[in-house]
Order: C-alpha cells, then sequence, then structure tokens
C-alpha cells in the first residue's frame, strides 16, 4: 500500500500542480506512477465541467470562456505537457541530425519554432473551444473529460513502451523506475475502458477519436523511433498535448 500511494503522489506532483505529500523519489516508489497518470486527466475534466456550468449560468462571453478553458489544463499541470511540445517542436524544425535534435531539447531557451508553434496551439484550442460553447452539454463535456484520461493513457504508453532515446531525464527515469509490465496492462485497460465509454456517449464521435487517434499514434511512433531513437518527456508531453487537440476536434467536429 505504502508503494501505491508513494507512486500516486509522485505522479500528481509531477504532471499536476495539486499539492501532495513529499516522497522519496527512490525506483521503489515509482512503480505504479502510471497507472495514476490518467487521474490527473479526470481533475482536469472535472474542472473543465465545473467551468463549463459556471459560463452558461453566468452569462460568460463565448472568448472568455475559449481562453480561460484553453488556460484550464496548463494550470493544473503546471505546463509540463505545454514544454515538452514546445522543445519538441523546436527540435523538429531545426531539420538537424539526432544528436542535434537531442540537444535543442535540453535547451532551457525557447527557440522561434517552440513560440510560433504554442502560438499556433493555442488559437487553434481557443478557436475550437469558442465553437463547442453553444453547444456544449453534459454529454460533450463528458466526452472531452473523459479524452483527458485517454490522452494520458496514450502518452503513458509511450513512455512504458517504447525505448529511451536518452539516459537521463524523467522518461528515463520513470521508464526504469516503473514496473512496466503491469503499467502496460493498466494503461490498456484503461485506454480499452474510456474507448467504450466514449463509444456509449456518441458512437460517431468516438469513431473519428478512434480514427484520429490510430493515425495519429502510428505517425508519432515511427517519428520518434527515426529522429530520436525513441521516446523522451519533452516526446511524451507532445504526444499528449497533439492527442488532447485531436480529441477536441473531433468532439467540435459532431
Amino acid at each position: 500500500m505504502k508503494k501505491i500511494l508513494s507512486s500516486f503522489a509522485i505522479c500528481f506532483s509531477t504532471y499536476s500542480r495539486i499539492p501532495m505529500p513529499h516522497v522519496s523519489w527512490e525506483a521503489s516508489n515509482m512503480g505504479y506512477i502510471f497507472t495514476f497518470f490518467p487521474l490527473v486527466g479526470l481533475v482536469v475534466g472535472a474542472v473543465q465541467l465545473l467551468w463549463l456550468w459556471f459560463a452558461q449560468n453566468f452569462a460568460i462571453n463565448t472568448l472568455l470562456y475559449a481562453v480561460a478553458a484553453t488556460v484550464i489544463p496548463i494550470l493544473i499541470t503546471g505546463g509540463i505537457h505545454l514544454d515538452g511540445y514546445m522543445d519538441t517542436c523546436d527540435a523538429l524544425f531545426s531539420y538537424g541530425d539526432r544528436e542535434k535534435k537531442l540537444q535543442i531539447m535540453k535547451d532551457p531557451n525557447a527557440g522561434a519554432f517552440a513560440v510560433i508553434y504554442c502560438g499556433v496551439y493555442l488559437l487553434l484550442t481557443v478557436g475550437l473551444f469558442s465553437q463547442l460553447y453553444g453547444a456544449a452539454d453534459w454529454k460533450t463535456m463528458a466526452f472531452l473529460g473523459l479524452g483527458y484520461l485517454l490522452s494520458r493513457s496514450i502518452s503513458g504508453s509511450f513512455v512504458v513502451r517504447m525505448t529511451c532515446a536518452k539516459n537521463s531525464g524523467l522518461a528515463y527515469l520513470f521508464h526504469n523506475g516503473a514496473d512496466r509490465k503491469f503499467s502496460q496492462a493498466a494503461l490498456t485497460v484503461w485506454a480499452l475502458l474510456l474507448l467504450a465509454a466514449l463509444f456509449l456517449l456518441c458512437w460517431q464521435r468516438a469513431l473519428l477519436t478512434l480514427v484520429l487517434l490510430a493515425l495519429w499514434i502510428f505517425w508519432f511512433a515511427h517519428m520518434a523511433r527515426k529522429q530520436f531513437g525513441g521516446i523522451t518527456g519533452d516526446l511524451a508531453g507532445f504526444a499528449l498535448e497533439i492527442s488532447e487537440l485531436l480529441i477536441l476536434l473531433a468532439t467540435v467536429i459532431l
């Protein structure tokens, strides 16, 4: 039980800004980190649902709703995944060799491509939330909320299943510390249960989501192996952010 609670605390203290008791980052305390990773998405989804209720009941305008809905995941997570997205964009658009890309990811400074594509991502997200606002109901927000869990199941699966591109960083630490067989099984169960719930909510929207995510997972896995030699924490954040954007897109389209 102590190891389970320690894994939970490390997971939430790393991937969210929710206060947690201090836990030693020993390998024995990291075995189940990714088992709990989707639950961070549950918090994000719940806050999004509360914000929609507040906005609709207090006549919040569309732009303010969309901007706040875009910011909510960043505030809850501390921007850790968006940081990975930005670092990955810098590396990808450098068109350098593998070593140069990995070196760019380590650079704490944000390059031009990071800023540009962060702006693109945020603008797209605001636009999609603006489109969603007028027609959003509890089923729509439940679908989107479950998407925050699914995106973390996907991102966590990449970390525990793929080879690490380097022998340092959070991905390397958690990849080696996690009980990978158990984590793979747990994340697979998470994904299957979440997909089943999405199909129950709206099978057309769920089918579109499944197709978009399947194409994305295939492309991402190929890209990460070819251009980086495996997974890193930044790449996992990139995978999560794009997964969330695709789920939001599918939610808006149907």
